[in-house]
């Protein structure tokens, strides 16, 4: 992160962290800027954004396990099949161009912003 000073970073941290934790996602798309920001390719950042978030999301699904926010039993169906396309996103990951990869997550933010605006 050599471009990225350490405030900037740790603000970046913090809302990606509120994110996540208020919406089960959005933390990546607070990281993945601030990540190529600081110098590395799109494939770098998407992956380190997603372990990044990995942690993250280990204390926010904590956190709303110990709230009761939701029963563990409504998520164990969607696990399998969730673990499946994680492992085929990352080998996917190696293969897409960097011009592609940042094009494809700025129209998925795109999608899901209007998605979220209009429903």
């Amino acid at each position: 992160m050599n471009k990225t000073s350490k405030p900037v970073a740790a603000a970046a941290g913090l809302v990606g962290g509120v994110l996540n934790g208020l919406f089960g996602s959005g933390g990546g798309s607070v990281a993945v800027p601030i990540l190529e920001h600081g110098s590395s390719d799109a494939k770098s950042s998407h992956a380190m954004a997603v372990a990044l978030m990995f942690f993250i999301s280990i204390v926010s699904a904590a956190g709303n396990i110990v709230l009761g926010h939701f029963p563990i039993e409504t998520v164990k169906p969607l696990l399998p099949a969730g673990i499946m396309g994680a492992s085929a996103g990352a080998l996917m990951l190696r293969k897409v161009d960097n011009d592609v990869l940042r094009r494809v997550f700025g129209a998925l933010l795109i999608y899901s912003g209007g998605r979220m605006l209009l429903k």
